[in-house]
């Protein structure tokens, strides 16, 4: 009886992972915590407590897109590693690293490229925008930096190409010990100029031997 109620579970849990991952995908929810808490809805659960975590969700839209957009996914993937790449390329003074979605696969249409920048002094980047005449919008976003502590850091929003980028400035220390992802409450993973340049490259062959693509990465570090 007890095995029964744990597959039972199990399968409840995968199914919420499923119905979020939908939601993150067609743009009708801002994250994945909204997701989960959508799709308990929508399927009556009332006080569900057994949600799937962070990186059940992101397996389950990866998932999705190769089933519902196939090549397009992936097409889009590499034209927005692409990018992240030609604008780090530029930044190259504040050593960024591309994280998140774009990184791991599974960005969506309405996704940001998300890149970490990292210098102790702020306005460093604000003078280096408005001498390549780079509009931008200010913002912050929250990011953990232990399993306690919570900071916010100053965030420049810039649209090229049709594509909006998260430009997070983080202090040099950061490099080193990044902040917490939301996804597993791990540090950040982040992928250099050169990791992204093999990732492309690796991402390519593999498209066209027909190999599935591998989303386990962990390119921390300077």
């Amino acid at each position: 009886m007890r095995s029964t109620r744990r597959n039972s579970s199990r399968s409840l849990r995968r199914d919420v992972a499923h119905a979020a991952a939908r939601l993150v995908v067609e743009g009708n929810a801002g994250s994945f915590a909204a997701a989960k808490r959508k799709a308990a809805a929508q399927m009556h659960l009332d006080n569900y407590r057994n949600m799937p975590d962070n990186s059940e969700v992101q397996s389950a839209v990866i998932k999705y897109q190769r089933v519902f957009e196939g090549d397009r996914h992936s097409r889009r993937i590499d034209a927005m590693r692409r990018e992240a790449l030609a604008a780090m390329e530029i930044l190259t003074p504040f050593t960024p690293r591309l994280v998140g979605p774009v990184l791991y696969g599974s960005a969506c249409n309405h996704s940001p490229v998300t890149l970490h920048l990292y210098t102790d002094e702020f306005e460093s980047v604000t003078r280096f925008l408005h001498e390549r005449k780079i509009d931008y919008r200010l913002t912050h976003v929250t990011l953990k930096t232990s399993s306690r502590l919570s900071e916010e850091f100053p965030t420049y929003v810039v649209t090229h190409n049709d594509l909006e980028f998260e430009l997070v400035i983080l202090p040099a220390a950061f490099l080193v010990h990044p902040p917490l992802s939301s996804l597993d409450g791990r540090p950040y993973k982040g992928a250099n100029t050169n990791t992204l340049k093999n990732l492309i490259g690796s991402e390519s062959t593999d498209a066209g031997r027909g190999r599935e693509k591998n989303t386990d990465f962990d390119y921390g570090g300077p």
